[in-house]
């Protein structure tokens, strides 16, 4: 935009300015007679402006009438139109190229009956001061008596004041010129005109202190109304009422009046504390405050003040006692009881909240704070049409209050309008221009309409006018995630923990945010998209050990736990646990993702774990399709569709999941189909419903990497072995909240599932029919100083086997059916003795039977966690479990304790010990590493047809990893790694492989949607078995994996294309383990893999 022809200005209006009014007048109506619009005609389609929001005296003329009118909300403004403000008033209008513009008092502005270039919009700015909000691209030009303004896509003021002019730029360019000269304007920097002379540049600190008569200024005194009042009262009266326009100087010096007078005044101390409040001084805020109760302990204004200076700190514990105490003070206080509703929404007090809103309204309906307080307690009870109708009564009431247009938007959006609450939010930032929170708003509507550069904007600003609230870094940490920038993304969440005081929960500080923005993008799931892993799940662990009801950073350690071997009991588990802590929302699981032994090589199915990359800033009601495809060698082809649905109380999704392969070698052939329905319903706020019904069918040859070759013998056990399952499950789930700080989850799980064998040694067929249900409950309690996990749950299993074993004279068939139980309860206590130090403290009691075989006994949980420097955090763990016989592989019980997994992928009633320790270092957050090792003990039960065997196993496990930010663009990785499993000697079978592997990668990531990898990878393996064997020995080899892709613009999906163990390198390899009840998907491929992947979003 700029600002122009003063020149054009001067000749319409004179040399007066002090005529311009009268002048403007007379010389429009003479100069477009035929283009003249009677206020009947101007129409919505042939505005220039509709007003948006009326404080004071706003009056029009229109172009062919003499008189001036009064102005009211909705009034249309056309083609030589004009408006006016008069003292101690304010005007808000949207304009027809979608720009906010916000009129002080005293000023006049022109809209041209005739637009010389119909691509520019132009505004005659007569007098007084506007500021200005306009993400249009379409050339904006605003003209003065003396300088003219140009606008790219900015926020900027003009103001206009006898013969001078000045012209401030908060973000973007303006160009600033008249007869004299012309300046280039960029953030931050302003100029000063005086009649006659070119424009002089200088920088601006502060420029928001430019537009203080635009802010809005909270009421505290809203029972003072003008009844005769005098002396020091009226005072007092007379500057709260210039406050409420934003005429904030003149308050203060009124202000200042009465402390000259009455220099211990609390009423005028309390006033003092909203400007500097406002006006994010939070420091002298609290001091005012201070003197405020100080001076007058027994006054209400007082208290509401304080409590706004406490908000203002993050203390809002400590707000809500002091608003407390000015309802004691008062109680028909209305504003009072709307401050104490507002408060408890900010605690997750909801059913309070809402009872305090509506005794406000009560003791004073005509108030619009005490409408929007019971509106935002409606919308969070997900009354949303409700509270709609509520926010549309306290915008009438106030129109210059931008907290009910705030809600107005939410709840616009919510219903699936987006663009109609994206206005609303605009109306909401004109309103109060230095507010963080509206900024921030304002920007996640911008992501959701995938308008980047606008939303990037918000953020930035948000950040400049509270530069200690944490919520603009991480939702622009979540959007750079979205942009193919994971770098600067990490770096934005960083900086929204250290802002957070190093809180695991990234949350606002008004707690409206049910909309859930950081759902799958915490800190963890950027270290994943960088490659990080390990790094991943230490974050993990520390956000679990604050916030064990974190449904995002369960959803993110199922993800992860989906690249690691024999963790898919885990895996399921965390996700079960995560679809019954989250909110309604449109993000569902992919089918594949729920079902526990699918086999495939890691990440090369139709989707990458991290699907909820495409998770929306505000959750709407809306559809959404995403589907996935793969292409690869060895004939293999994939798909995965899912439709969801989004409204408001209830979601749903459909999906479906195809996958086939030929595999790598004879009969390593896999075929995969699963069909899922999944529904959520919020009854109420507290109480959640859901469930969901899936449907699977595999079929796939011997997939066991055993150190073996090919064969080309046909009775080879690898080339003769083959596995059916068919399964049907049902499972229905709840969530309900005691109260903010309290929660029970319970889930039932049906499964019905057949499961044959064929072409063993021994076994001619070997099927089992496995029915059975599980119920489980827990109980959550939260606290700053702890929290506590109490559970149980029934686990019953019926087994009816079917085994055919070959015989020289006939075939013999058994066995007899048999159960699979167990019953156990837990408790896991976190305490968080000091912010750098967290403990973990439980135990679990286990009943298992199956057949003759039993356990009973308690089992001890022990973790810590200790950041024992800035740069320096300890992990510890001592775990004993009991392996459940889990109906589709999934419990709600916690799954891992200070980053140490307890659920592995082990038989039925296997008992284990796991001990373990880790360090994890940072520096400068550029640099990251660590290491673990642990121990896992285990007593492992195999049944066979009549008896049962107990075998000792031992696992070991060192690890280390090093990360590196070499650059916005490039990150390196490298981890080492050594897994030891031994046992007694077994005929035939191996007792040690000893597995070392050392990736070393480095990625790519471009701003554009590009994004590459090309990573490493050293094996060394030893396999010893009893007696000569030809599968045991060692090899080694050194595999090379490379891909690249590219992230499609607006969200809408990826393509890549990847390919492992590029150069064809063969070796012999095991899967890292002895026997297990699932086969492991195969981790290498000692052959070249090359597949394609697009995911489409919709």
């Amino acid at each position: 935009m700029n600002i122009c022809c003063p020149g054009l200005l001067r000749r319409r209006f004179g040399k007066a300015s002090g005529l311009m009014l009268i002048l403007t007048t007379i010389l429009l109506p003479l100069s477009h007679t035929g283009l003249l619009h009677a206020s009947a005609t101007c129409t919505v389609e042939t505005a220039h402006a509709r007003i948006v929001s009326v404080q004071g005296v706003i009056e029009i003329k229109r172009i062919q009438e003499k008189a001036w009118q009064s102005a009211s909300m909705d009034t249309l403004l056309c083609g030589g139109d004009m408006i006016r403000s008069r003292s101690h008033s304010r005007a808000g209008l949207r304009l027809n190229n979608d720009s906010m513009l916000r009129l002080d008092q005293k000023s006049s502005i022109i809209f041209p009956a005739v637009q010389e270039d119909k691509n520019i919009s132009l505004l005659d700015f007569i007098e007084g001061a506007i500021h200005i909000i306009t993400r249009t691209p379409k050339p904006f030009r605003i003209r003065t008596p003396f300088v003219n303004a140009s606008v790219d896509g900015t926020e900027f003021l003009v103001s206009v004041h006898g013969d001078n002019a000045e012209v401030v730029v908060y973000e973007g360019k303006v160009s600033v010129s008249n007869d004299w000269g012309q300046l280039a304007l960029n953030d931050h920097e302003a100029a000063t005109i005086h009649k006659g002379q070119a424009p002089q540049k200088e920088i601006i600190i502060f420029p928001i202190d430019a537009v203080q008569w635009a802010l809005h200024y909270p009421t505290i005194l809203d029972y003072w109304q003008d009844r005769g009042i005098q002396g020091i009262d009226a005072l007092i009266h007379q500057a709260s009422q210039l406050l409420n326009t934003g005429q904030v100087e003149e308050a203060q010096t009124i202000i200042q009046r009465v402390l000259q007078q009455e220099p211990d005044n609390s009423d005028a101390y309390a006033i003092l504390t909203v400007i500097a409040v406002v006006q994010t001084n939070k420091d002298q805020a609290l001091r005012l405050a201070t003197k405020a109760v100080t001076h007058n302990p027994e006054s209400a204004a007082a208290q509401l003040a304080l409590s706004y200076v406490q908000q203002a700190h993050f203390e809002i514990e400590a707000a809500l006692k002091s608003v407390q105490q000015a309802m004691l003070l008062d109680p028909r206080h209305a504003l009072a009881w709307a401050r104490i509703a507002e408060l408890q929404m900010s605690l997750g007090e909801l059913e309070q909240a809402r009872q305090a809103a509506q005794q406000a309204v009560g003791l004073n309906p005509a108030l619009s704070k005490t409408q929007t307080i019971l509106g935002f307690a409606q919308l969070l009870q997900l009354e949303t049409q409700t509270a709609r109708a509520i926010f549309q009564h306290a915008i009438e009431l106030d129109q210059a209050d931008p907290m009910p247009r705030l809600g107005l938007g939410i709840a616009l959006i919510r219903e699936g309008d987006l663009e109609a609450g994206r206005i609303e939010l605009e109306i909401a930032v004109s309103l109060d221009p230095a507010n963080s929170l509206m900024r921030s708003y304002l920007g996640k509507a911008y992501f959701e309409e995938k308008r980047y550069p606008l939303s990037s904007t918000q953020f930035d600003l948000a950040k400049e006018r509270d530069p200690k609230d944490p919520t603009p870094w991480l939702y622009d940490g979540i959007q750079k995630q979205t942009q193919n920038r994971p770098v600067e993304a990490l770096r934005d969440i960083q900086k929204s923990i250290e802002l957070n005081n190093n809180r695991a929960v990234y949350r606002s500080k008004f707690l409206l945010d049910r909309d859930e923005a950081a759902r799958g993008s915490s800190l963890a799931r950027i270290f994943e998209n960088l490659g990080f892993e390990k790094r991943a799940i230490m974050e993990t662990a520390k956000s679990l050990s604050f916030d064990p009801a974190n449904h995002s950073a369960h959803r993110f350690l199922s993800d992860t736990y989906a690249n690691i071997p024999r963790h898919e009991a885990a895996r399921v588990s965390e996700l079960l646990q995560a679809q019954l802590l989250q909110p309604i929302n449109v993000n569902p699981v992919q089918p594949h993702m729920a079902v526990a032994d699918l086999n495939i090589i890691n990440n090369t199915g139709p989707s990458n774990p991290g699907f909820n990359e495409f998770t929306p800033l505000m959750e709407r009601s809306k559809t959404q399709l995403v589907t996935s495809g793969v292409v690869g060698n060895n004939s293999s082809l994939g798909n995965e569709v899912v439709f969801s649905k989004f409204n408001e109380r209830t979601s749903i999704s459909l999906g479906q999941f195809h996958y086939e392969t030929n595999g790598f070698r004879t009969n390593n052939d896999q075929n995969h189909d699963i069909l899922n329905a999944f529904v959520q319903h919020a009854l109420t706020s507290k109480l959640n419903l859901q469930a969901e019904v899936r449907t699977r069918s595999t079929h796939h040859g011997y997939l066991l990497q055993d150190f073996d070759r090919d064969s080309a013998d046909p009775n080879a056990l690898q080339n003769r072995w083959r596995r059916n399952i068919n399964e049907d499950t049902v499972r229905v789930g709840a969530r309900y909240d005691l109260s903010p700080n309290q929660s029970i989850i319970t889930s039932s799980q049906y499964s019905d599932r057949k499961n044959e064998s064929l072409g063993e040694r021994v076994l001619k067929t070997n099927s089992e029919k496995i029915e059975g249900y599980q119920t489980e409950i827990q109980y959550q309690f939260r606290s700053s100083w702890f929290n506590l996990l109490a559970g149980s749950g029934v686990y019953r299993l019926n087994v009816d086997p079917t085994i055919e074993l070959h015989s020289s004279v006939n075939t013999i068939q058994c066995c007899e059916n048999f159960g699979r139980n167990k019953t156990n309860g837990y408790v896991y206590s976190n305490l968080n003795l000091h912010p750098d130090l967290n403990a973990t403290v439980g135990f679990s009691y286990d009943s298992y039977k199956e057949r003759e075989y039993t356990i009973d006994g308690f089992n001890p949980k022990f973790g810590l966690q200790w950041n024992v420097t800035n740069y320096v955090r300890l992990r510890m763990a001592w775990l004993e479990t009991v392996k459940a016989p889990l109906t589709a592989h999934q419990t709600i019980e916690p799954t891992q304790i200070a980053g140490f997994n307890q659920l592995f992928d082990d038989f039925n009633g296997t008992k284990s010990r796991r001990i373990g320790i880790g360090i994890d270092t940072h520096f400068r957050d550029k640099l990251f590493s660590g290491f673990e090792i642990s121990d896992r003990d285990l007593s492992v039960p195999i049944h066979l047809p009549t008896s049962v065997s107990l075998y000792d196993q031992k696992e070991s496990l060192i690890r280390a990893y090093l990360y590196g930010l070499l650059h916005k663009r490039w990150t390196a990785r490298s981890e080492i790694q050594f897994e030891k499993f031994s046992r007694n000697e077994i005929n035939g079978n191996p007792h040690l492989i000893d597995t070392l592997t050392l990736p070393t990668g480095i990625d790519y990531f471009n701003p554009n949607g590009f994004f590459a990898n090309l990573t490493g990878t050293f094996i060394h393996q030893k396999v010893d078995r009893t007696g000569k064997q030809d599968n045991e020995g060692t090899d080694k080899t050194f595999l090379v994996d490379a891909s690249i892709g590219y992230r499609l613009p607006k969200r809408r999906g990826m393509v890549s294309l990847e390919a492992r163990n590029l150069f064809d390198e063969f070796f012999l390899y095991r899967t890292t383990n002895f026997i297990t009840p699932e086969q492991v998907g195969p981790r290498f491929i000692p052959e070249r893999t090359i597949f394609a992947r697009i995911t489409l979003n919709f």
